[in-house]
This record gives C-alpha cells, structure tokens and sequence, in this order.
C-alpha cells in the first residue's frame, strides 16, 4: 500500500512538471505514464473490474466536488436553456442517430435496439472529470467554458438515467411500456433530487455550529458523499444528487452571507430557556473567516483523486482487446464524433455564435472512467460485452487523447479571435461601468456604493479562477476628526485621477475604501498604493488628529469576496497598529 501510495504522488508530479513545461494537461501525460511504468512493472498495480468500480464510486464524489462548486449559480439561470439542450436534448438526438445509423456501418453484427442505446449511451455523454481538468488549462471566453464544464457535468445524469432505467432493462429481455420508463424516470428524477437538497440542509443546518474551516471542509464531503451514498442505495441518479446537494448547499451559504453575520445574544439578558433559543437561532452560518480554505483543500484532494482515477483507467487497457476490435472502435469514434459536432453546430448557428466555438465545444467532449462503469454494468450473459468493453476503452481513449490535442491546435490557431473575444467581455463590463456610474456613487468621493463594489470584485475574482490572471486590491482606512468630508472629496479626486480606466473605486459603509485593479500583482498594486500615498501626503492636511492606512492582497485562485475582505482588513490593522500619530502606513 505504502509503495502504491508512493508510485500515485510520483506520477502526480511528473505529469504535472509535464504540464508546466509543455502545457499539455496533466490527464494525458498522467495516463501515458501510468500505462507505460504499468507495462514495465504489470504487477505494480492489479485490479479487477470489480475493485475497479469501488474504487471509482468513491472517487466520484471527491472529485466532482471541486467542479460543481466552482459553477455559478447564476451562470446556470442565465444559461439554462442552452445547458439543457446540451446535457438533455442533445444527449437523446445523438443515442438515437447513432442507433439508427450503426447497423449499415456494422453490419456483421446482430445488434438490437436495446444494445446500441446502451452502447452509445455510454458514449454521448461527457465526463465531468476529463472535461474541468482539460478546460481549466485553456483561456476561452467564460460562456465558452460554462457550456463545456455544465453539459460534462449535467448530460451524464442523462446518460445514466437512459442506460439503467431503458437499455440495461432492453438487453435483460425485460417488457418495456411507455408508462413505465415515464414512471421510472420521475421515480429517478424526484428522488435524486430530493435526496440531494435534503442532505444539503442537513449539511446546512450542521454547519451552522462549527467554527473551524476543517470542519466545514469534512460537512461538505459528508454532504456530498452521503447523498451519493443514499441514492446509488436506492439505485437512483447518485451524480444527479451529487450536483444537486452541492449547488442547494452553496445556494443557501451564499443567501446567509448576503444577510449578513449575526451576533448572539447575552444569556446575561434573559432567562436561559429563552436566550438559548434565540442564541440557536442567531448562530452565524459561517465563521469568522468564511470558508476561506475549503475550495483550496477540495482541489488539493480533487487532484490526487484524479491522479488514481487515470492511473487505474491505465491499468484496465488491454492493448491485445482494443487491436482485436480497432476497425469498430474507429467507426464508433468517428460516427459520435460527427454528431455530437453536428448537434452542437445546430445550437451555435440558431444562437448565431462563433462558428469555431462549435469545433471548441465538439473537442471538449473527452469520454472517462464514468463510461467504463457503465460498460463494466453490462451483464456476464451478455454476447457483446467484450467488444462493447473495447470499444468504449478505446473511445475513452481516443477522446481524452485525440479531442485534447486538437483542441490545443484550435485554440493556438484562434488565440488572437479568443483574446478579443474576451476583451469584450471586458468591455461590456466597463460599459455597465460606466452606465451605473451616476446611480451607484457616493456624492462626495465619487467612488462606487458597497453593494456595487463588492459585485464588482466577485465577477473579477470569477474571471481571476477562470482566466489564471493577476487582480490586486487596496483598501483606504481614514480616521479625520475634523473636515472629513473635505478630506473624503480631495481623496477621491486623487484616487480616480490615478488609476487606471478599468481599475474600481468604492467605498464601505464604515469610511473605508478599496481600490479593485484587476490585471495588476502585489507588486504592481504596492507601486499604486506607494504613489497615493506620496500624493496624499503632498495635497492634504495631516495632523495628529488624521491618520490614513493601507492594506494589500492580491487574489488568489481559492479566495472569495468574503475572504479577499478579510485579508484586506487584517492588513490595515497592521498597518494601524504599526504607524505614528500623522503618518501613513502601508501593509500587505
């Protein structure tokens, strides 16, 4: 155990020195290492198809983890109608093309209808894990990677629910009505997501109480795990209730921030019954530092697991199989290549969106170790099982390999189109900017009201976790006793005038103020703040009785508003704690 844990890191870490030094994503260079040291040493690691699926189901959780809370909620309502189309209507067009159009290109085989839903069932779907893990490695406009990232995620629901509740039932001989596959499938439907909203409150209500971000961090799994846990029990849609609990759970944190933290009261104040009631019910849902560590600990976890999911799917690749069956296993890939890019043409062109992106989208489409569970679900008797293996394992393959390196040719070949795709983005954004300027300002410093600034600064640290890029803030803490409204209005007309078109100035209810410079580092925003902080000592009156303070942070990849706000108020204490009476201080 000790030296498989010991071959996993290994290979963690070259594929990821792989990745920084070629840019190729790790999920290749991981499963081209593990088949190539599995071949030099085949007893390295042994598992059966059995150990297999174990391993992944527990897996499956641990890694999706990261992925769907990275998803936004309201990107999800913006975009429903596309997602839709993508992990539902899309998924059902493309199984029965493929169906229909199979048997005049395998025409040595006795398939029946039941058999090539199943197989291509396994095959329209994306999987969640190959797709987040290629994507985030790329820079596309962020519509681009909502598509990809939530149809890899929301069409394996699809894809499940048609291959246990219509073709496992077809190919096991079992009479099937349209009643009942209804029935099945609100059966399925209303228990995956019940289940999974009813395990979120739960987790809800349990986090309520805690203080450490540990502890939440380990909620959070039981949240996710137990809600799989229950519905794969019930044999239901446990991904379904996977996405389910994770988006009810983070949809209710995110209304309790926007509340506000509340403050229990004394016991002092009342009798304990009653103050012990109203203390449960005044309980912050969050501590103090707001899950700032959480989605860096998932990802560091989602990594490893993913790590073990791509060695094992190497271990499972018998190359004497998939050579026995390469001219089918070329068919299947070419013939689902051709329709998930033909559906996918259809939805651009009605959406009148860059032709390209259709090629972006249809080389997003890498298959994974979720298809091969399903493979592995055929039963014993069946005829074709074998073949169906190989060609699943082939395509799995194929896609992860084949889509990712095209996908890289793409996006070099359109690099400059992506940029200026995105600086539209970007200037959309400035628009709205401009726009809301005159509603959404405070009259004497000219900066932007709370409320708006803090949209302003999760829609960058939105584009920060997508794009990889730099996005610094300052914060501005004054204390004036005596002409504090002239000194607000000459501060503000300092700041506005040196900073940059597309850099946010706003202000907090409590008199202090932030400066949003997205594109800029630490260092950058150090030079900003030093340069303020000279001007500011030259045009305004300093005495004993006006202290100003600066504090720094850039952001990171695992921040949120609440963190980056924190940081920044950490830092400005510092800073307050170490200044002299009439000085200005700057800390990060």
């Amino acid at each position: 155990m000790l030296l498989l844990f010991t071959t996993l890191l290994l290979f963690i870490l070259l594929s990821r020195i792989i990745e920084n030094f070629t840019k190729i994503p790790s999920t290749l260079s991981l499963i081209a290492i593990s088949f190539l040291i599995l071949d030099l040493f085949p007893n390295a690691v042994e598992l059966t198809d059995e150990k297999f699926d174990d391993i992944m189901y527990l897996m499956l959780p641990v890694i999706l983890l990261p992925d769907i809370l990275n998803i936004s909620i309201s990107e999800l309502k913006k975009h429903y109608k596309e997602i839709i189309y993508l992990a539902l209507i899309a998924v059902i067009i493309s199984i029965t093309t493929a169906t229909l159009i199979s048997p005049y290109l395998l025409q040595e085989y006795q398939f029946t209808v039941g058999m090539l839903i199943a197989l291509f069932t396994m095959l329209m779907a994306t999987d969640a894990i190959s797709v987040n893990n290629i994507m985030s490695k790329f820079h596309l406009p962020i519509k681009l990677k909502i598509y990809a990232e939530s149809e890899s995620l929301f069409n394996d629901v699809t894809a499940l629910i048609i291959f246990y509740f219509i073709a496992i039932p077809m190919i096991s001989g079992e009479s099937l009505t349209l009643a009942s596959i209804n029935l099945s499938l609100v059966k399925v439907l209303f228990l995956s997501l019940f289940i999974g909203v009813f395990v979120a409150y739960i987790g809800y209500f349990i986090i309520q109480v805690l203080r450490n971000s540990f502890d939440q961090l380990l909620v959070i799994y039981l949240v996710v795990v137990v809600s799989f846990s229950i519905s794969e029990h019930l044999e239901v849609a446990g991904i379904l209730s996977i996405v389910t609990s994770v988006l009810t759970f983070k949809y209710l944190v995110q209304k309790e921030l926007k509340k506000g933290k509340r403050h229990p009261l004394s016991l002092q104040e009342h009798d304990l019954e009653s103050s012990f009631v109203k203390f449960a019910k005044n309980v912050p849902t969050l501590t103090k530092r707001d899950f700032k560590e959480y989605k860096k600990e998932a990802e560091f976890i989602g990594i490893f697991a993913n790590a073990i999911v791509f060695t094992i799917v190497a271990d499972i690749i018998d190359i004497s199989s998939l050579l026995n069956y390469s001219k089918e296993i070329l068919i299947v890939f070419l013939l689902t290549t051709i329709i998930r890019y033909s559906v996918i043409s259809a939805m651009v062109f009605k959406l009148e969106l860059p032709s390209k992106w259709a090629r972006a989208l249809t080389y997003s489409g890498a298959k994974g170790a979720l298809a091969i569970i399903m493979v592995h679900s055929l039963p014993d008797t069946f005829i074709y099982k074998e073949m169906f293996t190989a060609i699943v394992i082939g395509n799995v393959l194929l896609s992860t390999f084949i889509y990712t390196l095209l996908l890289m040719l793409h996006i070099n070949r359109y690099k400059n189109e992506y940029k200026n795709e995105i600086k539209e983005d970007e200037n959309s954004t400035l628009s709205l900017k401009k726009i809301v300027d005159i509603m959404k300002t405070d009259h004497v410093s000219g900066a932007y009201k709370e409320s708006f600034i803090k949209d302003i600064i999760e829609k960058e640290i939105a584009r920060v976790k997508r794009y990889k890029i730099d996005f610094s803030c300052i914060i501005i803490n004054i204390t004036a006793y005596k002409d504090s409204l002239e000194l607000e209005q000459k501060l503000g007309e300092i700041i506005t005038k040196r900073i940059r078109e597309n850099d946010y100035f706003g202000k907090f209810d409590d008199g202090k103020y932030i400066i949003a410079t997205p594109g800029i580092s630490l260092s950058g925003a150090m030079i900003l703040a030093e340069k303020l902080e000279t001007i500011i000592s030259l045009e305004t009156t300093h005495d004993s009785y006006t202290t100003v303070s600066f504090g720094i942070t850039q952001v990171a990849l695992n921040d949120t508003y609440e963190t980056v706000l924190e940081k920044l108020k950490n830092a400005v204490i510092k800073a307050k704690d170490t200044r002299t009476p009439g000085r200005i201080e700057i800390e990060i």
